[in-house]
């Protein structure tokens, strides 16, 4: 990629999908049209910097919008950012559901992988390939296509597949268990609507709740509401105990609590198994700031499809243990990191993290005992 701007400009829907966040362009330095000042003067330093951070969500909202992100779109929106194009392309190259080459803009991934293919995906992909053509090939006209995808996390209700659906009033969503005949039924349908059995006010492709087996059952701490209350509801996760941790977060102060957690003896559950007090006092003791809490949702492995559960069924429990961290390690600012193949975590996340803001529970004054803290 070359560090220069090619001569590729963007089209008037590729620029109206980057200005949708970032506003109008101010000067020419920004992709505005030329004036005398900015002819004669250019604009960055720390200010741009500190957008730099937008950059992949404009990189979403161009993908959403188009379907790819072409070179003109890659070029605008470095303008609007004043970083280099080559910066930009190693990002938008990097992610599998990012796409820098013209594609159509209906794709379904379906899932091969070990779960799915106990459960039938290698038939299902047979009888799309004789209804369609081999993985890739175009359909209707070339407005869309099916690919085979590694696991999508839906692995309790496998067969999956995960709808990629490009347009301003379109979303992706996934849906599982599926059949080719409501593959094949979708994909030819005008309006590229989604399978009937997955139709949902609340933009979910699948029956929330209960499949799991043993969620809802006595003594489970993890999975004690899931498949119980409503995920989408703030009010029934405070009347299942929800946010009484936060309040007692702040009623015994950061140190008690890294004192709870040491005797719990609670560790990570990524592998290492690592403690958690060490990591969180270790944070809330760095002199250096300002400090973030990550949460990583992102779960790749075949099988692994935990993360997934909690965002999805019991979706404020996420969003205030992170906020506990938050307040006990001196951070203002959290980043849940979800991967794209769960778009109805990601929907379900944004949705908590708006009740709770505009309830008092997160934003900056949290429950009303002065500490700042947001989630994006």
């Amino acid at each position: 990629m070359d560090l220069h701007f090619t001569s590729a400009t963007a089209t008037e829907c590729e620029r109206a999908a980057v200005d949708e966040i970032l506003g109008p362009p101010e000067s020419r330095w920004a992709g505005g049209e030329r004036d005398e000042r900015s002819s004669r003067m250019s604009e960055g330093g720390s200010e741009a910097r500190q957008r730099r951070t937008l950059l992949l969500p404009l990189l979403h909202a161009v993908q959403h919008q188009i379907g790819w992100i072409s070179p003109g779109a890659l070029n605008y929106l470095c303008a609007r950012l004043i970083i280099p194009p080559a910066d930009a392309y190693g990002v938008a190259s990097f992610y599998a559901l990012l796409s820098t080459e013209p594609q159509p803009s209906t794709i379904v991934h379906v899932c091969d992988d070990i779960a799915c293919r106990t459960r039938g995906a290698g038939e299902l992909c047979s009888q799309i390939e004789s209804e369609f053509g081999a993985a890739g090939s175009t359909i209707e006209n070339g407005t869309a296509t099916w690919k085979r995808s590694p696991c999508l996390g839906l692995c309790e209700d496998a067969p999956a597949a995960l709808f990629q659906c490009a347009g301003r009033d379109r979303r992706d969503f996934s849906a599982a268990p599926i059949t080719a005949s409501q593959i094949v039924s979708a994909l030819t349908t005008s309006e590229w609507s989604r399978p009937a059995a997955a139709a949902s006010p609340n933009v979910l492709a699948r029956v929330p709740g209960g499949s799991t087996p043993q969620c809802g059952g006595l003594g489970l701490s993890l999975l004690e509401r899931v498949g119980i209350i409503d995920p989408l509801s703030l009010d029934d996760y405070r009347a299942k105990g929800g946010y009484q941790a936060l309040r007692r977060t702040f009623d015994i102060g950061p140190a008690a609590v890294i004192r709870e957690i040491t005797d719990a003896k609670l560790t990570g559950r990524g592998g290492a198994a690592f403690s958690t007090s060490v990591k969180w006092k270790a944070v809330s003791e760095a002199p250096a700031r300002p400090h973030y809490v990550v949460c990583n949702a992102d779960e790749s492995e075949p099988g692994t499809f935990k993360d997934r559960v909690l965002m999805e069924e019991d979706t404020f429990s996420v969003v205030e243990a992170q906020t506990i961290a938050g307040i006990v390690c001196g951070a203002e600012r959290g980043y849940i990191y979800v991967r794209g193949e769960y778009p109805e975590a990601t929907l379900r996340l944004e949705s908590a993290i708006e009740q709770a803001t505009a309830r008092g529970l997160l934003g900056g004054d949290v429950m009303g005992r002065g500490s700042r803290f947001e989630i994006e």
